[in-house]
């Protein structure tokens, strides 16, 4: 019985810390595209031209995992943008511009294709001369490789405590007993 209380409370340890990692490394995923996404509605509000707003240098959203910035109008047509996918500049489906335009902005995971996965924030613009949205992200790939790693480690870590606490535990009274 023992046993089985040390496992339940292993498991639960070992999947609390599992969620907190999980999660944080997910989450630390949207920090560049909301700092890239407020220095560049800061740069448009001050009237900079969108085309030096976005990096000079394009993303291939298929390969890449570097940040991309895509700046529309308020009719969603791109005026610049340094993300690149099949030779389109791919845009998040309408209903993310209207929530962002009622709400100023918003952050989600976006899959455009199957297999290209963007942490992904919209945050609208207004310049006086000019309004419109600007879209930041980057590949979640790269997160959701350490998390696989963790997932490894997180299961590798409940079996050596399963089994080093019936080695210890379970195996010594089995032998008492057949005795």
């Amino acid at each position: 019985m023992a046993w089985l209380a040390i496992i339940g409370t292993a498991t639960l340890v070992l999947g609390a810390a599992y969620a907190m990692v999980q999660q944080s490394t997910r989450l630390s995923a949207d920090d560049l595209p909301l700092s890239a996404a407020q220095t560049a509605r800061q740069e448009l509000q001050t009237n900079s031209n969108a085309k030096d707003v976005v990096p000079a240098i394009k993303t291939n959203l298929r390969s890449e995992t570097g940040i991309f910035v895509i700046v529309t109008d308020d009719a969603e047509h791109v005026i610049a943008s340094s993300a690149t996918l099949d030779g389109q500049t791919p845009l998040p489906p309408r209903g993310v511009f209207s929530f962002a335009q009622q709400h100023g902005s918003d952050h989600f995971t976006w899959e455009p294709v199957a297999g290209v996965r963007l942490a992904t924030r919209v945050t609208t613009y207004n310049s006086g001369s000019s309004q419109g949205f600007v879209i930041t992200g980057q590949s979640l790939q790269p997160f959701e490789d350490r998390i696989s790693t963790y997932t490894w480690i997180a299961g590798a870590a409940w079996l050596a405590v399963l089994a080093w606490t019936y080695l210890l535990m379970v195996l010594p009274v089995q032998r008492t007993s057949s005795r």
